[in-house]
């Protein structure tokens, strides 16, 4: 089963990281890729997920427009799955709206369009976001399945009029935001999106050497087992092909 994660110009290292280290008990087959492998090999039909971390999702469209998010939105189309995480959430969506009336701000289109809808961004004004260092941070609290759970939030978006669109499913909603979707399931030709404003791939026990506050951080300790079980959720949905007893992925 092979898993293609993005690790392209404007990839965080930490999210990459982050990605490597969930996906590599799946499969051994996992491969980090740059926008050159997705625009010149033939990756499609080996591949089962394509995953985009977080980072900068500027250099993902600017690297990838034209031949690569084509191909990418072909393979989806034909029957793969696709995982966006905050900058790669927003990158699959037709419109980026990122701090908007701030010298951050990023108002463009977006060529794969998994969801019809705008990428809006960030959500949380007493929190300062910054490329450069953690200070965006924020432990948000997300409604899963009835429960709560408290994933790492960093800059990421919600997705605007979700119920105007066919085949899009919010699964999960930001409980301290509004209630506003926090993770959809696209439905995209015979493929599968997933597209999450929070980083469901990050390890809480990860953040110490990030410098982030300890106290934010046991939060998201405390709900760790919710985050592995919304990632199996997840997972199912865009490997369950391959998991036809749907055990977990992870444990």
């Amino acid at each position: 089963m092979k898993i293609l994660i993005y690790a392209g110009e404007g990839v965080s290292s930490f999210s990459l990281e982050e990605c490597l280290k969930t996906f590599r008990p799946i499969s051994n087959q996992v491969e980090a890729i740059d926008d050159h492998y997705l625009k010149e090999k033939d990756w499609e039909k080996e591949t089962k997920l394509l995953v985009f971390p977080g980072g900068r999702d500027i250099p993902y469209d600017r690297s990838l427009k034209g031949k690569g998010t084509q191909k990418i939105r072909k393979y989806v189309e034909k029957g793969g799955s696709f995982l966006g995480i905050c900058a790669g959430a927003y990158f699959g969506c037709a419109e980026v709206i990122f701090e908007k009336g701030t010298p951050l701000e990023v108002h463009e289109k977006r060529d794969l369009c998994f969801f019809p809808g705008a990428a809006i961004g960030t959500l949380y004004p007493h929190v300062q976001f910054s490329y450069e260092d953690n200070s965006g941070f924020h432990p948000s609290e997300v409604a899963f399945n009835g429960k709560s759970v408290r994933l790492y939030y960093n800059g990421g978006c919600t997705f605007e009029n979700v119920e105007k669109y066919s085949g899009v499913t919010i699964l999960a909603h930001y409980i301290d935001a509004s209630d506003k979707p926090t993770i959809i399931h696209c439905k995209v030709g015979k493929g599968t999106v997933i597209l999450s404003g929070v980083h469901i791939e990050v390890n809480p026990t990860s953040l110490k050497k990030e410098g982030c506050d300890p106290f934010l951080v046991e939060k998201l300790k405390n709900s760790n087992d919710l985050r592995i079980t919304l990632l199996n959720s997840i997972l199912n949905k865009l490997l369950s092909r391959f998991n036809p007893e749907r055990e977990p992925f992870l444990h």
